[in-house]
């Protein structure tokens, strides 16, 4: 899983880079067209109406093509598995509460198309304007199919 652990730390290195030396970096601070193939991995939550129903504003192809299906627009739990939209949105009120990036890793079964699906994943706070509300996640996701 070396190109997965790569992703993850090529975000994290740029979630901060655009951080600079404030605490958090704000939804303006992303620069997509910057990012290179990174942009491929990574996703945007808007969790400013509530962490439940967060709907992904951004989606390289790569959480698409994990869950074989369009992902911007839509909220976790309209995409996913309940049991991984529910550990996606634990990851992501715990970034939103202690206003750090996280990374996790996991291996799961694919419903559709068979196999299992390793992924690892950062899912990084995004705040705004006043530089302490979290607003937005920024997430990196990388998978492989054994």
């Amino acid at each position: 899983m070396a190109g997965e652990r790569r992703t993850v730390g090529q975000a994290l290195s740029y979630w901060h880079a655009i951080r600079g030396h404030r605490s958090l970096p704000t939804l303006a601070d992303v620069d997509l067209a910057e990012c290179g193939p990174l942009t491929d991995k990574l996703f945007i939550l808007d969790i400013r109406d509530g962490i439940p129903e967060a709907p992904f504003t951004h989606c390289g192809g790569s959480l698409s093509a994990a869950f074989g299906r369009k992902v911007a627009g839509k909220r976790p739990h309209d995409l996913m598995p309940a049991d991984v939209a529910d550990h996606l949105l634990d990851l992501v009120r715990a970034v939103a509460d202690f206003r750090r990036p996280l990374a996790d890793a996991a291996t799961m079964p694919r419903v559709r198309g068979g196999g299992v699906l390793k992924h690892r994943m950062a899912v990084m706070p995004l705040a705004a304007d006043d530089g302490r509300t979290v607003t937005h996640i920024l997430g990196a996701f990388s998978y492989r199919i054994d």
